[in-house]
C-alpha cells in the first residue's frame, strides 16, 4: 500500500492518537475496543507514543489514567490528517481522469452502453464524472458488485477493491483506479 504520510505515524498509532484527542479519559480497554486492537497491542502502542513524546500519560488515581496529546502529538496528528486528505483528493482525481479518458475513447469508438462497478463515495464520483461528459445517447448502468452486471455485458469498468471475476469470452473488465499506485493513469 502506498505510504500517505511520509513515514511518520503508523496507522494504528494514528488511530490511537485520534481517539485520545477525542476522549482523554479513555481506559486502555475502551481505547482498544474503539480502535479495534488487542489490549496488549494498545498497551505497547501507548508506551511507544509516550516514548516518542506524542502523548502524556498521567495517573489520576490508583484506578484511573488520563492520556493527553502533547503539542508534538497534535502536530503529528495534523500532519497525518493533511497527507491523508491530499492522498484522498489525488485518488478522486485519478478516478475522474481515468473514467473521462476511458469513456471518451470507448464512446468515440462507437460504444453506447456502459456498466460501472463501485460503492459508496466512489460511485458518486463516477456518477459526477459521467454527468459532466454529456453523452446524450449513451446508457450507463451502475452496480455495486460484479454479480449485478448482466452476463451479456462485454465491458465492465470498475473502481472497487472487489476483485473482478475471471474474464470469460468477450467480456473485458477495466479497473479505473489502482489503490496502491496513486499515479496510475489510463493511457
Amino acid at each position: 500500500m502506498i505510504n500517505i504520510d511520509g513515514g511518520h505515524l503508523a496507522q494504528k498509532e494514528f488511530a490511537l492518537i485520534q481517539e485520545i484527542s477525542r476522549k482523554p479519559t479513555h481506559t486502555q480497554r475502551s481505547l482498544s475496543q474503539s480502535v479495534g486492537l488487542s489490549l496488549g497491542t494498545t498497551n505497547l502502542l501507548i508506551q511507544r507514543l509516550a516514548r516518542k513524546g506524542l502523548i502524556k500519560v498521567t495517573q489520576l488515581d490508583w484506578k484511573r489514567t488520563q492520556y493527553l496529546l502533547t503539542i508534538k502529538g497534535a502536530m503529528e496528528k495534523t500532519h497525518k490528517a493533511y497527507h491523508y486528505t491530499v492522498y484522498t483528493i489525488r485518488l478522486f482525481r485519478q478516478i475522474q481522469d481515468n473514467i473521462t479518458t476511458l469513456l471518451k475513447r470507448e464512446y468515440q469508438g462507437g460504444r453506447r452502453r456502459f456498466y460501472l462497478v463501485a460503492q459508496d463515495e466512489i460511485m458518486e464520483i463516477l456518477r459526477e464524472a459521467v454527468a459532466g461528459l454529456s453523452f446524450a445517447d449513451a446508457e450507463f448502468t451502475y452496480c455495486q458488485r460484479f454479480d449485478e452486471v448482466p452476463a451479456a455485458a462485454d465491458l465492465v469498468l470498475s473502481a472497487t477493491l472487489q476483485s473482478a471475476p475471471k474474464s470469460t469470452g468477450e467480456r473485458r473488465c477495466v479497473s479505473l483506479v489502482d489503490f496502491d499506485n496513486i499515479d496510475f493513469r489510463i493511457a
